[in-house]
């Protein structure tokens, strides 16, 4: 089978697509045919090594984290363990509890975009900040794999939603009710909010505890190291794990049955051009979900 495979820690010459023997399942795991995998910010930062101290490699690694396809006669989408080989190839092991049936109506592609972009979004708004109707959440990053979710799921649970991004009307269409342009406005004058979602980390998290109001919450998914602070005493600052569970991925995979969640796959690409795909999830301003269609 075919696996995109990495060769040491670097750009983009350190991965190479290789021929490599089918792998076979042990006890707890599910042997998955990919047909769709989807391309996550932790994917490069895996490859460049910038995770190492977290999840510390041996190579050659096949990369990916989440994917669907087929097992025993049904689609099935889920999320690799990042200590083991990835998504990213014809063939992929995953946790049967990180992993669960994709309902009809979902296709594999958007199936393989809402694992971990789904979860990034769902766990820090469903269940750690717990936003309900009547709040005022701020989503960093609102057109991005992650905020185009969050945007989506924050409006379902009855909540007015403010973003920063500079794709307006991209982001008004999945339920914004007002999108700062980050570059010439200051989000804080938007505020106070009760729920800010941290996709960015570095001083725009400084910035966010500033535009919360008393007894809110910050949730932070950081790209970009946290500065030292002094912390508000009267917010709550939270960083939760990320973890894919079966009744999670069937919950985001029911809303995106009724309507409620809208999959928002942008661009598509063979794994041939995987490393096109990559440079398109490392470049700044992205919009939705970049995927790899595999089988």
């Amino acid at each position: 089978m075919r696996a995109l495979r990495m060769h040491g820690y670097g750009g983009p010459e350190m991965m190479r697509i290789d021929e490599v023997p089918i792998p076979s399942a042990a006890a707890g795991q599910v042997l998955v045919r990919v047909r769709a995998a989807a391309v996550n910010p932790i994917d490069w930062k895996m490859r460049r090594g910038l995770l190492a101290s977290i999840f510390p490699l041996t190579f050659p690694r096949t990369l990916g984290r989440d994917c669907a396809g087929d097992a025993n006669g049904e689609l099935i989408a889920g999320v690799a363990d990042p200590r083991t080989d990835g998504t990213h190839a014809d063939y992929a092991l995953l946790p049967a509890t990180a992993a669960a049936r994709v309902p009809a109506g979902v296709g594999a592609t958007d199936a393989a975009s809402l694992c971990v972009a789904g979860l990034s979004a769902w766990i820090p708004l469903v269940e750690v900040a717990q936003v309900r109707a009547g709040m005022r959440v701020l989503i960093h990053g609102g057109a991005g794999g992650v905020g185009s979710l969050a945007i989506q799921i924050a409006r379902e649970l009855g909540a007015s939603v403010v973003t920063t991004s500079t794709q307006g009307d991209f982001c008004r269409q999945l339920g914004a009710e007002q999108v700062v342009d980050y570059r010439r406005e200051n989000f804080a004058d938007a505020g106070p909010f009760d729920v800010v979602l941290d996709t960015l980390g570095g001083e725009t998290h400084i910035r966010s505890l500033a535009a919360l109001r008393p007894g809110a919450v910050l949730v932070a998914l950081s790209a970009a190291p946290i500065p030292v602070h002094v912390p508000r005493a009267d917010v709550r600052a939270e960083k939760p794990v990320i973890q894919a569970t079966r009744e999670r991925l069937e919950r985001i995979f029911d809303w995106a049955v009724s309507g409620k969640l809208r999959p928002q796959v942008t661009r598509r690409f063979a794994l041939e051009h995987a490393a096109a795909a990559y440079a398109a999830v490392e470049a700044a301003h992205g919009r939705g979900k970049i995927v790899l269609e595999i089988s």
